[in-house]
């Protein structure tokens, strides 16, 4: 009779591996995701405060939530598609929902020009805009000192040769503070900043330039610098009363109120819809944004002005985009078929000579095609031995753009074609022979309906790109030639670079009505692509 020693506890089966026996690969993923789920809190917990610093309360609310479920989601057991997707859906909401999100509540403000700031802001500016240096008020000596982040304004009393600290709230004594000669120059608790040191932080430096220190209340005065060692005492031209939140021109005895219908400080007289700013009433800038409704839309469309310059650029951009699909399918296929045939020799040296444009950066390819074009020096017109202003005639621009674009894209579509064609059985196309039909029959009626199946998706995906197709719009003739003015809009405009032009490319950026014609593109390409598909799924049908 054989007897056996019991195992030794920490070899007892458990289901699971002692914590002491663990393998050494499980042990390093686990110390892995510590150290990388700790660098992520740590960078997440910087981000929050600098958020929570910046009073960005939904970026503060957005990052928390991401920090918690990031921590649960990697630390307990299970949810394998939560843990793979979290990533992609982070991004997704902060690149794409909010940006779109942001965009939309844009499109019902006057956000713009004169309206970019909050109202609380825009006090503070009308208030510094309109500051005069106080005549006859004595130089100060100050020093810009600092304690944690926040700059306050050291500062010696011309008049008593005391030392005080300045902050936006008013002034304190400071009975400890050092003094060099008549001056104070330091005060404890607090680090005394030289010019090297504002300039090398512009943070500080925007404090300390910002700052305004209440001198004299009842007069108005406020204490700036004029320079890191001397202030003056500037007053403005109005004065604000937080209780009825107006301004009076203190030359005038005009009252201001805040006119929430258009984001500005007004007479009572203004007129929001007169055309003659000199018989409207009076206003302050800057503004704050506020909300229009449907003005922005309704602009579009009942404006003449715009609407002349907007419905051309429509037209424009749904042929530039479905010329663009035509074009390159047709010609993309015509290439995949000749290529598809076994008599061709060379086939590979041909494809990858034909494949070549597609590999090149779209700005380099577009730039050169700017070069070649030029009506001067282009070699185009050398060639020709002609002087043919190709990107300053209105036509003769759109047919550029549209065959620049051809040479770009047709290499896409012939790869994307020759491989649908290489996945339609050959039994198909042979017994369409044998029961007497040509080569053409055999291609339109078996081939092509077949080939549309594989492709649609990809056409509509095409479709929408070119639609806002900016980057070759803006690189060939940056929406040119123009009949008038940049704002009305070019000859080769296509809506996304006129929208981009109205936001940033002018002196006055119109982000409100921007965002606006933004969604009426989401709009138009959503519900053409919408069609689209179900146009798809009948052709998958007729197939099945």
């Amino acid at each position: 009779m054989s007897t056996t020693n019991p195992p030794d506890v920490g070899e007892q089966s458990t289901g699971k591996s002692p914590l002491g026996r663990m393998p050494s690969g499980s042990v390093n993923a686990w110390i892995g995701k510590l150290v990388l789920l700790g660098i992520i809190d740590v960078l997440g917990l910087w981000a929050v405060l600098k958020a929570y610093g910046a009073s960005w309360w939904l970026a503060v609310g957005f990052l928390t939530i991401v920090l918690v479920i990031a921590n649960i989601t990697y630390f307990r057991k299970g949810g394998l598609p939560l843990k793979y997707m979290l990533p992609g859906l982070v991004f997704l909401v902060a690149f794409q929902l909010y940006p779109a999100g942001y965009t939309f509540y844009a499109s019902f403000t006057n956000l713009g020009t004169g309206h970019l700031i909050s109202q609380e802001e825009a006090r503070a500016s009308i208030l510094v805009q309109n500051e005069k240096p106080v005549a006859d008020a004595p130089s100060f000596d100050v020093r810009p000192i600092v304690k944690g982040n926040e700059v306050s304004m050291l500062i010696t009393d011309p008049e008593t040769g005391t030392a005080l600290i300045g902050t936006s709230e008013g002034t304190t004594p400071a009975p400890d503070a050092e003094f060099t000669g008549a001056t104070a120059t330091a005060v404890p608790g607090y680090d005394t900043l030289n010019l090297g040191q504002l300039t090398g932080d512009p943070q500080l430096d925007q404090q300390w330039r910002d700052l305004a220190v209440p001198w004299d209340v009842e007069q108005g005065y406020n204490l700036r610098q004029s320079s890191p060692t001397r202030g003056e005492l500037r007053q403005s031209d109005f004065a604000y009363d937080p209780e009825t939140d107006t301004f009076r021109d203190t030359a005038t005895g005009a009252v201001f109120f805040a006119n929430g219908s258009v984001g500005l400080y007004t007479t009572d007289t203004f007129d929001p819809d007169s055309t003659n700013r000199q018989n409207e009433g009076q206003f302050l800038t800057p503004g704050w944004p506020v909300g229009v409704g449907l003005d922005n839309y309704t602009t579009v469309l009942t404006d003449p002005g715009v609407r002349s310059n907007f419905m051309p650029i429509l037209i424009w951009s749904f042929v530039f985009a479905i010329g663009t699909v035509l074009m390159q399918f047709g010609f993309g296929l015509l290439l995949a078929l000749v290529m598809q045939d076994k008599r061709m020799k060379g086939q590979r040296f041909y494809r990858l000579a034909l494949v070549l444009p597609y590999a090149l950066p779209i700005f380099m390819t577009a730039l050169v095609w700017k070069g070649m074009l030029n009506r001067d020096f282009g070699i185009i017109n050398q060639i020709l031995g002609a002087n043919i202003d190709w990107l300053g005639d209105g036509t003769l621009a759109k047919f550029s753009v549209l065959l620049v674009n051809l040479w770009i894209g047709y290499a896409y579509m012939l790869l994307v074609v020759t491989g649908a064609l290489t996945a339609i059985p050959q039994d198909l196309k042979e017994a369409a022979f044998v029961d007497g039909a040509s080569a053409f029959r055999a291609f339109r009626t078996i081939v092509l309906p077949l080939l549309m199946v594989s492709v649609s998706p990809l056409l509509i995906a095409s479709f929408s790109f070119n639609f806002n197709n900016f980057t070759l719009i803006q690189l060939l003739t940056n929406g040119g030639p123009f009949a008038g003015s940049p704002i009305q809009g070019g000859q080769t405009d296509l809506l996304i670079t006129y929208t981009y032009r109205l936001a940033f490319g002018t002196n006055e950026q119109l982000l409100g009505f921007a965002s606006a014609i933004s969604m009426i593109i989401f709009i138009i390409v959503a519900g053409v692509s919408a069609y689209s598909f179900r146009l798809t799924k009948r052709l998958e049908e007729i197939k099945q």
